[in-house]
């Protein structure tokens, strides 16, 4: 997995990055343990601060763009402390890999019952 990180109007500590990674990176290594070699996903985390001027509401903003192959896998979160942006994020990121990975079975699977019932009904 080739990991991007990038950083707007704000400044990444070796702390918050070693938090992101056992946050966002990690999870999703996980989750995408079963992928092939040749598929290696690309990983941009972008972390930004929105504007300086503001003090107050959500003001931090974390997002993901993950390259599988040809499909793209995004998701984004704010908040008002990039901590708690990034233990939102990791639920949205989760929730969007299941997504992928689950289309792709369930695509396999409906293949495999298409072929059962023709080879049942003597291809008709």
């Amino acid at each position: 997995m080739r990991i991007t990180i990038r950083q707007r109007n704000f400044t990444i500590t070796p702390a918050f990055r070693a938090y992101m990674e056992q946050k966002i990176v990690r999870p999703a290594e996980r989750l995408l343990a079963s992928s092939r070699d040749e598929d290696l996903p690309l990983f941009d985390i972008e972390v930004e601060r929105t504007t300086r001027h503001h003090r107050k509401g959500q003001v931090y903003r974390v997002e993901v763009n993950m390259t599988i192959g040809k499909k793209l896998i995004r998701a984004e979160a704010t908040d008002e402390d990039p901590r708690s942006a990034c233990d939102l994020l990791e639920e949205e990121l989760k929730r969007e890999i299941r997504s992928f990975k689950t289309k792709s079975r369930t695509l396999v699977k409906r293949g495999g019952r298409k072929a059962k019932s023709m080879t049942r009904d003597g291809g008709l």
